[in-house]
């Protein structure tokens, strides 16, 4: 029995160590894999970052199931991963590479945009139905179940939750609409200013920015409030932190973050660029180049740190909201899951120790038959 107690003992004592150090990214505090020194790339704030980003050359998960082009999104408190195409929903919990669920978005349903609403498992998809006409499909990723439909009546393009979670700022093709999601209500509707702008949240959502225009109107004094670059972008993404804003434009790479709220511009080569996403510091961003390889490029210098092949052509790259995953969305619909630093490392191997650590205890604990009876 004694033998029992300290094996548990240990069992215990090693489990928690890997839970306290997969809340943390070791990166942050030992750095990545270069070294701060005389030639350490200087960022845009004055402040010396490390050559070298911590990213793995191979995807640690490939998540399958959808064909096509696919949308993605992830949940940071939940570790939910969902992910859409056409009229299925799938939600994966990570290091798990089954799906825990996969949602009937409706027959003939195409889901456009997929997006978490901030501090909860609720998923929602907009998108278009068979006649054409839009639909906004609320899902509880944790369950699969459908908690609310609402139709519109044009095609649904892009979706934005309000950093409270109150708000679901939609864009459709010819009008740009505040939802209330706890009633379903619509709140405020807005004109487009240009027929493929997408609309989000800026700064505290005060504000709706589109993307095309880069301009800003105030929701609350309802007014228009300047924009952020006169030029239109070649290409702009917020980042699912909800605090990232970048765009490229011929000459560069422009940057706004919620640690530095003024624009930060980035002299790049921008040919052949046809996705990117940028990290919530603003200091390097992963470029999707010809579709065919993946960039990590530190802003501060330029310099590309690591080139990662990729096996099949990609539509897109996406940085988690804690920025612990890079989403590799393929053409064929599959989509890599690539770790940043070596958080995701520590939760699977706690995965997986516990699970061995289960099995083992409750074979310790299975009761031996007793000789008499036999």
């Amino acid at each position: 029995m004694n033998q029992i107690v300290k094996y548990l003992f240990f069992v215990c004592f090693l489990v928690t160590a890997l839970v306290v150090a997969a809340k943390y990214d070791l990166s942050t505090l030992f750095g990545s894999r270069g070294s701060r020194g005389p030639g350490a790339a200087k960022s845009a704030t004055g402040k010396s970052s490390f050559r070298g980003i911590s990213i793995s050359k191979k995807p640690s998960a490939t998540l399958a199931g959808l064909t096509g082009e696919v949308v993605v999104d992830y949940n940071a408190p939940y570790n939910l991963t969902a992910a859409a195409s056409d009229d299925v929903i799938m939600v994966w919990q990570l290091p798990e590479t089954a799906p825990l669920h996969e949602i009937d978005g409706g027959a003939g349903f195409q889901v456009f945009s997929l997006r978490f609403v901030p501090a909860s498992s609720i998923v929602v998809a907009g998108g278009m139905k068979a006649d054409n006409s839009g639909s906004i499909g609320f899902f509880d990723a944790a369950t699969g179940k459908q908690i609310l439909q609402l139709d519109e009546p044009e095609p649904i393009l892009w979706l934005d939750p309000h950093p409270a979670g109150k708000y679901l700022l939609v864009t459709g093709e010819t009008y740009i609409k505040v939802i209330d999601i706890k009633e379903g209500n619509t709140v405020t509707i807005l004109q487009k200013s240009n027929p493929t702008s997408r609309a989000y949240y800026y700064g505290n959502g005060q504000y709706v920015l589109q993307s095309d225009t880069l301009s800003l109107f105030d929701l609350k004094n309802r007014t228009m409030a300047g924009g952020l670059d006169p030029d239109m972008p070649l290409l702009f993404k917020k980042g699912l932190d909800g605090t990232t804003y970048a765009w490229l434009s011929a000459g560069g790479l422009s940057v706004v973050t919620a640690a530095e709220p003024v624009k930060r511009f980035f002299q790049l080569a921008t040919q052949g660029v046809t996705a990117f996403d940028i990290e919530s510091h603003g200091e390097w961003g992963l470029f999707l180049l010809d579709t065919q390889k993946i960039a990590v490029i530190e802003l501060a210098s330029g310099k590309i740190s690591r080139t990662i092949g990729l096996t099949s052509p990609a539509s897109d790259v996406t940085i988690s909201s804690d920025g612990t995953s890079a989403y590799v969305q393929y053409a064929s619909g599959t989509i890599g899951v690539y770790d940043i630093g070596y958080r995701n490392r520590l939760k699977s191997a706690l995965h997986s120790l516990t699970r061995f650590f289960s099995t083992t205890k409750s074979k310790l604990m299975k009761p031996t038959a007793d000789p008499a009876a036999q």
